[in-house]
């Protein structure tokens, strides 16, 4: 089959959830079909990685984002009914490179990630055209609504009504849409219980990412792209609310905060005692192997942590939230553990320090789990199942 997908951001290197994503869903269609990649790029860095995919592609065509011109795209259409979001990501050149494509090839297929990148093929009736939405967005807007207090909390309850309706509209023009998670598929069904929509979960590289065993250290561990909200201030919150109990049990305990572009409230924690923030790094594994917990306190956000899938297959013990855990098949307090106040949170991370056996068992079972469940050759399967069913 000749696929065309369109990825957001370039999906190599694999470091971040959409990224992740669409890089795996990218190599294991490659492996059956002739795919054909269209994506943003931003920065000469990911211009040079676009030789990794063309080992695998059929053919990578890329469109540098200009973030001044989307920005100005902002501020021209501030008082459009859609959302901001498509303005900010919409490129002239982008719908250009993709008409071209089509009318030169005859693709069989296009799989198109996120609404972002729907909007430049949702008026076409071919070929046919699967939607992975990844999590809900409008979903993901609400939950920010409720804790955000900065000035943009306006213009984010605004982005959110008009992502509800957009989201839902757009998937109607596909034959078929994707989420990763049950829950964001029933939130999208209450908005619209029409629509087709699959859930194909996010997985992990089980061969990059393997159990080791090193010396206890008593690192705590949270990984993520750390200018996303959900994700400073799950960190944020983790310092101010729940590390000072399990300092008090335990002082020695050093908070490794390890990702991109950390916003200036995540940069201050470097100043404090027994917090690191590293910034970017190229490899996340060396800091799953010293880590003795994960700690993964989300109070916003939608779809699932990658992030969790990541430590689990390290063999790492988690403790994460109720929305952290959210889309995860997992047995609470067997292949990790939930909590949802400060004190319960403290609690689990104090009895996974204080007892090895356990720390073993619940990062073991973990591991097992993934292996289970989150493989990414069963999963673009599934992925595959619903291409047959839209093109007979």
């Amino acid at each position: 089959m000749k696929i065309l997908f369109l990825s957001l951001r370039f999906p190599y290197p694999p470091h971040r959830g959409d990224r992740i994503r669409a890089y795996h869903f990218i190599k294991q269609l490659a492996k059956r079909h002739s795919v054909t990649v269209v994506s943003f790029v931003e920065s000469d860095e990911d211009i040079a990685n676009v030789k990794h995919l063309e080992a695998f592609c059929d053919r990578v065509k890329w469109v540098r984002f200009r973030p001044n011109r989307a920005r100005l795209n902002v501020l021209l259409h501030c008082f459009s009914n859609q959302p901001l979001q498509l303005h900010y990501w919409y490129a002239k050149e982008m719908q250009r490179t993709i008409n071209k494509l089509l009318e030169n090839t005859d693709f069989e297929l296009m799989q198109v990630q996120f609404f972002r990148m729907a909007q430049y093929v949702a008026h076409l009736q071919t070929p046919r055209k699967v939607l992975d939405l990844g999590d809900s967005m409008a979903l993901n807007l609400s939950r920010r609504v409720a804790l955000d207090r900065s000035i943009k909390r306006p213009l984010i309850k605004l982005e959110e009504r008009r992502v509800r309706q957009y989201e839902v509209e757009i998937t109607r023009s596909f034959d078929w849409g994707t989420v990763v998670s049950p829950f964001d598929q029933d939130y999208l069904f209450k908005q619209d219980d029409t629509l087709k929509l699959s859930v194909v979960p996010m997985g992990v590289d089980l061969e990059y990412f393997q159990p080791t065993s090193s010396e206890y250290k008593p690192y705590l561990l949270f990984t993520g792209t750390m200018n996303y909200f959900p994700n400073w201030d799950a960190a944020l919150y983790f310092y101010r609310e729940i590390f000072p109990l399990v300092q008090a049990k335990h002082p020695e305990t050093t908070f490794y905060i390890v990702g991109n572009h950390p916003v200036s409230q995540i940069q201050q924690l470097a100043n404090q005692e027994n917090v690191v923030v590293t910034g970017r790094v190229p490899d996340t594994r060396p800091y799953f192997e010293e880590a003795t917990v994960f700690v993964a306190p989300l109070r916003s956000g939608s779809g699932m942590q990658a992030k969790n899938l990541e430590a689990m297959a390290m063999g790492v013990p988690v403790v994460t939230t109720s929305i952290g855990a959210l889309g995860l098949n997992a047995k609470a307090g067997q292949e990790l553990l939930i909590a949802d106040t400060p004190e319960a949170f403290a609690k689990h991370v104090i009895h996974l320090i204080e007892n090895r056996d356990f720390r073993q068992s619940v990062g073991s079972a973990g591991r097992k789990l993934v292996e289970a469940k989150y493989d990414w050759q069963v999963l673009v399967q599934g992925l595959e199942e619903i291409y047959s069913r839209i093109c007979q």
